[in-house]
């Protein structure tokens, strides 16, 4: 589906891939820096940062931290070293590896600004890209294609930005037939075009994060709340780093209910810098229920505000919000017990504070965890994430290996 008075969507895709092929033997190093020049002009981009917030339900100022995280992950020196990394030392001064002609990105609706990455990846992996927005960001992708157009229009031309309902046959057959397809999303997309797909499928499904805070950490107990408050707010907790539960170590300097007071009057602070969005008004039933139902446990304390809803439950086992910032508080006896506390491939992202990562990489790494990183720095993940536990550009190529984990120091 193409607005009146533009070509067919296939015939975009097909001057795309033509675009492509005029661009095989140039240098990643170019569109390295064509990417980083478009990222710091889209995150200027006033009429973007004026638009976004109503389209995506977020504040103003969470929109403005997001579109900052996201256009800093377009950084030149960190895409240099992911080429090196996945295509060998030196690849910046060479042509991306023969690959797909053709990826198709079809994006989520509950996280602003996914066009962005999508996009790079694409591009590094030297592939013409069909990106299809999600409902309620259908503004970042062509913003970004304006910004690369100013600065390097003819890698601008490998891309195809656009926006349909889903469930619309013609445009769906345009992604579906794609040499890669990556689908981010819910079960109901993923159920209806993942079986569609006749190239590489790659699917992203509904994921959550937690965070571990390991009882040295209470002694600078503020500082870590207000560290895991900022991962709770960005986005307003809707994305696959959002924390949804936070384990605390027991015999620390402060107990585990103090410590969800604290969080509390973080995410209050938090919220006052970083404004919630408009919720609707089932999403705010549903965290009413949520909040109802913990205080009537019995087992339970609940601290809610405008900030957000904090919930302390005895039970390790991981459960999941339901958002609006709302988290859960559980004590664990030790950090080495969090992996079994897990849903198996559920688990996205792992904050940590004062734990020593190293022991529980692997047991975090089974039960499909892809990034282990300090809190205050879940929402931040660099264009290197193997989100998936693929390599990003591998996996575009088919070269997968061993699950990987982003482990940062």
């Amino acid at each position: 589906m193409s607005p009146a008075g533009e070509p067919a969507l296939e015939d975009r895709v097909r001057a795309a891939i033509a675009a492509r092929d005029r661009l095989r033997r140039r240098p990643l190093r170019e569109t390295i820096a064509a990417l980083a020049a478009a990222a710091a002009r889209w995150r200027a981009d006033e009429a973007l940062l004026a638009a976004l917030p109503a389209a995506a339900r977020l504040s103003a100022p969470v929109v403005a931290e997001g579109v900052a995280i996201a256009a800093a992950a377009l950084d030149a020196d960190a895409m240099t070293a992911l080429v090196d990394r996945e295509w060998g030392p030196g690849a910046a001064a060479r042509p991306a590896p023969d690959g797909p002609a053709l990826v198709a990105h079809v994006l989520a609706s509950n996280v602003p600004a996914l066009a962005l990455p999508a996009i790079a990846l694409a591009a590094l992996a030297g592939a013409a890209m069909l990106i299809k927005s999600g409902r309620d960001d259908t503004l970042s992708a062509e913003a970004f294609v304006r910004a690369l157009g100013g600065v390097d229009p003819e890698l601008a031309a490998t891309v195809v930005a656009t926006y349909w309902p889903g469930g619309s046959a013609a445009a769906d057959d345009a992604v579906v037939g794609a040499d890669v397809v990556v689908l981010t999303g819910g079960d109901a997309m993923l159920g209806a075009l993942a079986p569609r797909v006749r190239g590489r499928l790659i699917a992203h499904g509904a994921r959550a994060s937690v965070a571990l805070v390991g009882r040295a950490a209470l002694a600078d107990a503020d500082a870590v709340a207000d560290a895991l408050a900022v991962d709770v707010a960005l986005h307003d907790q809707r994305g696959c780093l959002s924390p949804q539960a936070v384990y605390v170590e027991t015999g620390g300097a402060l107990g585990v209910e103090a410590f969800a007071e604290r969080l509390h009057a973080a995410l209050a602070r938090v919220a006052a810098r970083l404004q919630p969005g408009p919720a609707t008004l089932q999403e705010r039933a549903v965290a009413r229920g949520e909040a109802a139902r913990a205080e009537w446990s019995g087992a339970s304390a609940v601290h809610a505000g405008a900030g957000g809803t904090v919930i302390v439950d005895p039970d390790p086992t991981f459960a999941p919000t339901a958002g609006l910032r709302s988290v859960r508080v559980h004590p664990l006896a030790t950090a080495g017990a969090l992996p079994a506390c897990l849903p198996a491939a559920g688990i996205e992202c792992v904050g940590a504070a004062a734990v020593d990562g190293a022991p529980l990489a692997a047991a975090l790494r089974a039960r499909g965890a892809s990034r282990l990183c300090a809190v205050g720095r879940m929402q931040r993940p660099s264009l290197a994430w193997p989100r998936g536990q693929h390599p990003p550009l591998g996996a575009l190529h088919g070269r997968l290996g061993p699950p990987e984990m982003q482990v940062e120091t």
